[in-house]
């Protein structure tokens, strides 16, 4: 309905020649607003009340009244829903949160996010992809797309990382070495082995162990393990594109460099060093390569903050070889962990890691996911140990699955008692259950939304706005009453239950019936 409104009220803007954007958003009360006055008088040099009023007797016009009716206070058109047609509506959401939307229905979507380097286990830092990819493939797959979740393993033997950690496991050196690591190096056998042959093969024990970490305990499942080495060391793949990029490169100082800078990047870069060997941007190239050739509409990367630069050299390439389809990449920013007042940040180089299993082990899967999924990309997390640990309404994770559990028990309780004949219109005259049901059907638009902007926080704020819609519903209105059941509030409260439980498994976070 919201975005039929939208439809509207750009239509009679246009229809006003104003340019002035037509947003519209369901009031806390119940029922739509639209700031679009405001706008469109700093356009056209009028009162924003006298627009107001002009856009609520246009929107009359154009909605029939059996459907919605409008009106205009200080600025504001305001627009109710009949009652007949927000039922409607909470039917219509009831069975969208059953069969999912369908926004995105034929479009093939690569996501790719984690890929951590196989040097050890994963960290918080890690954490951020992880949920994030996770839940965006989620909404994606739900909103109808058929969606591939990829996880690339930087394991060539030609890398000077797996070099580097051959070194460590045959006694060497010491980089990337933890306990765990020297657990893992003491159980295996390197003899004979040279330096990258070593670092494979304990590459491939890590990785082992960080796939078990991502299925068992943090329940991602990827429909696709990349191994640089093997698809595209191993089968002379990255030799192949070296070749065909020939007529982009040129050679300086014993290098051979791509000239990406003439295609939007700030740069050339090297893919071939002056001592012969591939740089890692090759094995970039030959993966997006192969990728694009699969058929995807849209590619997606999710990657950590110290790939801020590569951003631009990906986009650069994909217009050098003219790749179909969409390349989005997004960059995570760092996490630390609040702890009593102080917040630790996390360094490798300092020994002060916190790994992701110990997070999930301390604080539950679900706080976890949770945490990690309110915040967005761009901004800087901090992981609050003493919210997470919360078991009050001040924990937004705990406060959600309540209002469930919650609704869960109404549902049990009234198979006990007799039931009246109300329907869920008969509630509507409290003002909290109107505004209840608004807040049911925003659900499909949250998730149309998502699917177009990748805003995956959106999800934890609504889950927590229809918790607390329902929580004021629960206050005003008695659904159970000595022996009878109210059974149009009931139908409103089931309604409220089934659309917190989709949010929540969309976000990957269990829906318990009893807390």
């Amino acid at each position: 309905m919201k975005k039929e409104i939208e439809k509207v009220v750009r239509e009679i803007r246009d229809e006003m020649g104003s340019p002035g954007e037509p947003l519209v958003e369901i009031r806390v009360t119940g029922g739509y607003a639209t700031t679009a006055a405001f706008a469109m008088a700093r356009d056209l040099k009028r009162d924003a009340s006298e627009i107001a009023q002009n856009l609520a007797i246009r929107i009359n016009e154009k909605i029939p009244k059996d459907k919605l009716t409008s009106s205009s206070v200080r600025g504001f058109a305001n627009m109710d829903l009949s009652d007949e047609t927000l039922e409607k509506l909470v039917k219509e959401t009831d069975t969208i949160v059953t069969s999912g939307t369908k926004d995105k229905k034929g479009k093939k979507i690569s996501i790719e996010f984690i890929s951590a380097n196989p040097t050890g286990a994963l960290h918080i830092g890690h954490g951020r992809g992880a949920f994030y990819g996770d839940v965006l493939a989620r909404v994606l797959a739900y909103a109808g797309a058929d969606v591939t979740r990829e996880y690339y393993i930087n394991d060539s033997r030609e890398s000077n990382q797996i070099k580097e950690l051959g070194k460590t496991a045959l006694g060497r050196g010491e980089q990337y070495k933890t306990e765990k690591l020297a657990a893992l190096i003491q159980q295996s056998d390197f003899e004979g082995l040279g330096e990258a042959d070593a670092g494979f093969a304990l590459a491939e024990k890590v990785q082992k162990e960080n796939k078990d970490v991502i299925e068992r305990k943090l329940g991602i499942v990827f429909d696709e393990w990349y191994s640089e080495d093997t698809r595209l060391r191993a089968t002379g793949a990255n030799d192949g594109m070296l070749t065909r990029l020939k007529e982009f490169t040129y050679e300086k100082d014993g290098a051979v460099w791509l000239k990406t800078s003439e295609y939007g990047d700030d740069e050339d870069r090297v893919v071939v060093r002056s001592d012969g060997s591939k740089s890692y941007f090759i094995s970039d190239i030959t993966y997006h390569e192969e990728k694009f050739t699969r058929g995807y509409d849209t590619v997606i990367n999710i990657w950590g903050a110290d790939h801020h630069g590569h951003v631009k050299r990906m986009q650069a390439v994909k217009k050098m070889l003219g790749w179909n389809g969409e390349l989005i990449v997004f960059i995570t920013q760092l996490v630390s962990l609040k702890e009593g007042g102080d917040v630790k940040k996390m360094s490798k180089r300092a020994g002060n890691v916190i790994l992701l299993e110990d997070l999930v082990e301390e604080f539950g899967i679900d706080v976890v996911r949770w945490f990690f999924a309110e915040k967005t990309l761009h901004t800087h997390m901090e992981f609050d140990a003493a919210l997470a640990k919360e078991q009050s309404n001040k924990n937004p994770v705990y406060y959600v699955q309540y209002a469930h559990a919650r609704i869960s028990s109404i549902k049990r309780n009234a198979q006990d008692v007799s039931k009246d004949d109300t329907k869920m219109i008969d509630t509507f005259s409290v003002p909290s259950a109107r505004a209840l049901a608004y807040t049911i059907t925003e659900f499909p638009e949250i998730v149309a939304d998502i699917a177009e902007t990748y805003h995956v926080h959106q999800l934890t704020l609504y889950a927590y706005r229809l918790a607390t819609a329902f929580s004021a519903f629960y206050q005003d209105v008695r659904i159970l009453e000595e022996d009878i059941c109210h059974s149009g509030a009931l139908l409103l409260a089931e309604a409220a239950g089934e659309t917190i439980k989709q949010t929540l498994t969309l976000l990957g976070i269990s829906a318990p019936g009893k807390m």
